[in-house]
């Protein structure tokens, strides 16, 4: 089996009617509007928004406020999922830099920020490099007085996902079963962490050779992102990549061309040209299109 697999966050102060709100509301909801958006795939007002939420936090708060800290994260979030990742990673470091340097102890927003600095290494291809990153972010969850259990899930997924590329597949399928339980225990069975979840099982899988059931969960994974994100989300072309993968393995050449071009499509308009999954999908389409 060919390793060709994808593994798979104005002004702050301004208000309606010029009125001068709290601060701390007014930041916390400009924050929430820019993750809004970035979860919506609106990739490039997020960026814009981000970037200048920063501007303004920094000159009315300093360069190490922690506030800036959130908006730094949510800006490297962004760029790792467009493909800038030179500039993610240097965005990521500085929001833990400002973290590390406040004296404060290990918070949820540093697990958070392991968690998307293990991610983007990942998303390079150095799955080995992102494991520890992943392992310190999933301890210092579990360490916190006040577990945020969806969070700690997510972390736990994430690494499942880097374990599944350095071959510990034994590990990863009991880190999503554990995943899985608790997210269709605590949100049914139709959420989007269930559909990353699905998706990363999907993986190991494939990974491990069977891959009917992979198509099937990858399907099922799919089905989740379309119905919470809709279809045009760039978060469903790693999983329309991967369905592709199996359908290619199981000789359906059509159906796996349809599923490269869907991702294509979702992707093109948002991501830099040399996202890797971008580019893995067109790579794949000039391979299938010769098989044809």
């Amino acid at each position: 089996m060919t390793r060709d697999w994808r593994y798979g966050h104005g002004s702050v102060v301004k208000s309606a009617g010029g009125a001068r709100p709290d601060p701390v509301v007014a930041y916390d909801g400009f924050v929430g509007y820019v993750r809004s958006r970035r979860e919506a795939g609106d990739y490039l007002l997020a960026e814009k928004l981000a970037r200048e939420g920063i501007a303004a936090v920094e000159v009315m708060l300093g360069p190490d406020a922690l506030e800036l800290a959130v908006l730094l994260n949510e800006l490297g979030i962004i760029g790792k999922y467009r493909g800038n990742f030179v500039e993610a990673e240097e965005l990521y470091r500085r929001a833990l830099a400002i973290h590390e340097s406040s004296g404060a102890p290990a918070s949820a927003n540093v697990a958070a920020i392991l968690h998307n600095l293990a991610g983007l290494a990942h998303a390079r291809g150095d799955a080995r490099a992102a494991e520890p990153i992943a392992r310190r972010g999933v301890a210092i969850r579990e360490a916190l007085d006040e577990v945020d259990p969806p969070a700690l899930a997510a972390d736990r997924a994430a690494l499942a996902a880097i374990l599944i590329d350095v071959g510990k597949l034994s590990e990863a399928r009991a880190l999503l079963d554990d995943v899985l339980r608790d997210y269709e225990q605590g949100h049914g069975p139709v959420d989007h962490e269930i559909g990353v979840a699905l998706h990363n099982l999907g993986s190991l899988q494939y990974r491990d050779g069977d891959v009917a059931a992979a198509e099937r969960t990858l399907g099922r994974a799919a089905t989740i992102k379309r119905a919470v994100l809709g279809p045009q989300n760039p978060d469903l072309a790693i999983t329309l990549y991967n369905l592709a993968c199996c359908a290619q393995t199981l000789g359906n050449i059509g159906e796996a061309i349809t599923h490269v071009r869907q991702a294509i499509e979702v992707l093109e308009a948002v991501v830099a040209e040399t996202q890797p999954t971008l580019l893995a999908c067109r790579t794949k389409l000039e391979q299938l299109l010769r098989c044809q």
